[in-house]
């Protein structure tokens, strides 16, 4: 999911520290660099969000006119074999599905909690961004 921000003029590092501050209280391993277009951030192994991989925040455009993208990207696994669902009962009793629907779930709750959180930094720091 991404979201668009205009005529904030908000210092786009600062923003990337916030976000990484959202992650660092939220007990997760993170890492936050910057690439040609603005910033990412990795990050992942959460106590507190069992998520299944890890989540990737993108962070690009002018103080003025950016996106904030943040999308989970799922690892894949030797047990992370393809199979029918009904299959999966049978043989592992409805384990893994439920080890599934929880991770999304805890997904669900994440997106929510750091959309707020960003909506918040970007509220902050509104004309933070220095001119040129």
């Amino acid at each position: 999911m991404q979201r668009n921000w205009t005529g904030k003029n908000v210092d786009l590092a600062s923003l990337t520290t916030h976000i990484g501050d959202f992650f660092k209280v939220n007990d997760f391993e993170a890492v936050k660099g910057e690439i040609p277009t603005g910033y990412q951030i990795f990050a992942g192994d959460s106590l507190k969000f069992k998520i299944h991989g890890h989540v990737s925040v993108t962070v690009e455009g002018t103080p003025d006119n950016f996106t904030v993208k943040f999308e989970q990207s799922k690892s894949k696994k030797k047990r992370d074999f393809p199979h029918p669902m009904f299959l999966e009962q049978m043989i592992l009793g409805g384990g893994l599905i439920l080890r599934r629907l929880k991770s999304e779930e805890a997904w669900l709750k994440l997106e929510k909690e750091f959309w707020r959180h960003v909506e918040n930094a970007v509220l902050s720091l509104s004309d933070s961004a220095k001119p040129l």
